[in-house]
């Protein structure tokens, strides 16, 4: 099972359905200096928890459709217990004063062309997909920041930023006999297509992963069966309020990861440890007058299952 995506590096023939699932459990410090309106220091932690099952459909030997869900909650945990209108103790289920709460995030529909297949058996696998990302209404109803001497109470963080994106996706993956038995990368690219109903125009998404898995001989259930690395470079452009730059969008991130996988049967099941790394976006560089502070390591455990059902009327 590839790190990322568990449903990644598959292809299914016609007729054949595999399900899997994602639980990412995330936690990061953040700081920052005293604001003008606000003179103490500003921190806290923001953790995220956040499932994403999906299901992926045969529709010829060609062709696989794919569906995944967001399902999370997000929590602010705010450290210095002054009263503020940056930061609270709060959660993404709530509605707030600009921001719509809940528990659904993005929706992702994806059609993928699989140039080459082979299954479960060694050999290449080269996949082209597009594909649409659907926003949920977890969103923030207007913008967080503010000219001096004019904030409001207001919430910085949101599941969605409500705006549809074109997905294009890219991925090839090598299984072989040898270590490391299955290694290969996936590139992404998220594309907006409109803006939010509340004025928000988000920035492109890029995103390019690096797998690679080692085979192990152990013979014990509770040990894993191969150890997993991964690294990840993830970008998003600069992001709009109103046609006013949205100061928190543009981030650059760098993040590896080391996992191992486990097998019953025909489940696969994953554990991995990533740690992000901010290369560049708030927090780094000469314009953070704040000096904003970020620390964050990332949990996921994943989960595949192909069925032993084949949808008749795809097969043929």
């Amino acid at each position: 099972m590839p790190v990322g995506n568990a449903s990644d590096g598959i292809g299914l023939f016609a007729g054949q359905i595999m399900v899997a699932a994602n639980m990412n459990l995330q936690y990061i410090d953040w700081s920052h200096d005293p604001t003008e309106d606000e003179n103490f220091d500003h921190f806290g932690h923001l953790n995220s928890q956040i499932f994403l099952p999906s299901i992926t459909i045969g529709l010829s030997d060609y062709w696989n459709m794919n569906y995944t869900q967001m399902i999370a909650v997000r929590t602010m945990g705010w450290g210095p217990h002054e009263d503020s209108n940056h930061h609270r103790d709060e959660s993404s289920l709530d509605d707030f004063v600009n921001a719509k709460g809940g528990w659904l995030g993005d929706g992702k529909l994806k059609f993928q062309y699989l140039l080459t297949n082979t299954g479960m058996q060694a050999g290449n696998r080269v996949f082209l997909g597009l594909g649409l990302s659907i926003p949920s209404d977890n969103v923030l109803t207007s913008s967080p920041f503010f000219e001096p001497g004019e904030v409001e109470p207001h919430r910085h963080f949101a599941l969605s930023d409500g705006t549809y994106k074109g997905i294009i996706e890219i991925q090839y993956f090598k299984k072989t006999t040898y270590n490391p038995v299955f290694w290969g990368l996936k590139t992404e690219a998220a594309i907006p297509l409109s803006d939010s109903d509340y004025g928000y125009t988000s920035g492109e998404n890029y995103n390019l992963a690096l797998t690679t898995l080692f085979k192990l001989n152990s013979k014990r259930p509770i040990y894993p069966i191969g150890i997993s690395l991964g690294l990840f470079y993830l970008h998003t452009g600069q992001g709009y309020w109103n046609d006013l730059p949205d100061p928190a969008s543009k981030s650059t991130m760098i993040v590896p990861s080391i996992g191992g996988i486990w097998k019953i049967g025909k489940q696969g099941f994953s554990i991995n440890i990533q740690k992000p790394y901010l290369i560049d976006g708030i927090g780094v560089g000469n314009e953070n007058a704040l000096n904003n502070t970020f620390d964050a390591i990332e949990i996921t455990i994943g989960y595949r299952y192909t069925l032993d059902y084949v949808v008749p009327w795809l097969y043929f």
